[in-house]
């Protein structure tokens, strides 16, 4: 039981050190967005960082009409992710590895099972895909989904093979498509986008994309469509294990300081034979 105790407080101290040092270390690589274009699909004009983004995000006004809110919410998702070409990059330099110090179960999961969704970790959390600052179509769209929710917009996530976006319920109960990745406003809902998938290209090329970009993307929207009806729902065993997952991460060195505590507090009242 002393071994035990023993190494019950070395683990506790280390992770608890480790998740301390952490509070100090970004999760978005240095230099993001700036220093790396050669990796990029997208080219920002400008990188924003967590707290602008953050900023914008407080700043949406929940008295505006809906278009309104949504084209400006979807203006800042667009903003606050780089699009990386997820699977070419580094996945340690950009923390699609999630760092130790970040969260050891994701790290440990990622490092040793094999199991490539950890590899290269997708968030379910949208705080923590902005302050990491990278992701693509579907990392967009939760964020944005996201924040609909929280300011009570009826939306749904809508994932094509190859490509997903949000569409949404405005206050004339008109359903609307938005893509984030791309920052485009569609202006017509999923089953004309179904019905009629060419009748939607001007916006993309009026945002100033190439015609084989668009091609390329419209080859996803001939696939059929699975409907999600928010983060949750997208993405349901990972939301709930990133969120325990970060709550036990504090939780078990805790409880092996406690362990190792109660058990030397223990043998030193215990009565001597």
């Amino acid at each position: 039981m002393k071994i035990l105790a023993i190494l019950s407080l070395i683990v506790g101290i280390l992770l608890m050190a480790l998740n301390v040092y952490g509070l100090t270390q970004p999760i978005r690589k240095p230099g993001l967005g700036v220093t790396d274009q050669d990796q990029l699909r997208f080219i920002p004009d400008q990188v924003w960082s967590y707290e602008q983004s953050m900023a914008a995000i407080r700043s949406l006004d929940p008295s505006a009409p809906a278009r309104e809110l949504v084209g400006d919410a979807n203006a800042v998702v667009n903003q606050s992710l780089v699009h990386v070409d997820w699977p070419e990059v580094d996945p340690q330099e950009y923390r699609q590895l999630v760092p130790p110090w970040e969260n050891y179960f994701l790290w440990a999961i990622g490092r040793f099972s094999g199991l490539p969704q950890f590899e290269r970790y997708h968030y379910a959390n949208y705080k923590r895909n902005i302050e990491r600052g990278i992701g693509i179509c579907g990392d967009a769209s939760t964020v944005l989904s996201s924040i609909l929710d929280n300011h009570q917009i009826e939306n749904r996530i809508v994932s094509f093979r190859g490509h997903v976006i949000v569409e949404y319920e405005d206050d004339a109960g008109n359903r609307v498509l938005v893509d984030p990745d791309f920052g485009v406003e569609l202006n017509g809902n999923l089953d004309e986008l179904t019905q009629d998938p060419n009748h939607f290209r001007a916006p993309y090329l009026e945002a100033g994309y190439s015609p084989d970009e668009v091609d390329y993307l419209f080859e996803a929207y001939r696939t059929p469509a699975a409907i999600f009806d928010d983060t949750y729902h997208f993405m349901t065993k990972r939301y709930i294990f990133e969120e325990v997952s970060y709550v036990l991460k504090w939780l078990l060195p805790v409880v092996l300081l406690a362990f190792s505590g109660v058990y030397f507090l223990w043998r030193r009242r215990a009565p001597k034979p």
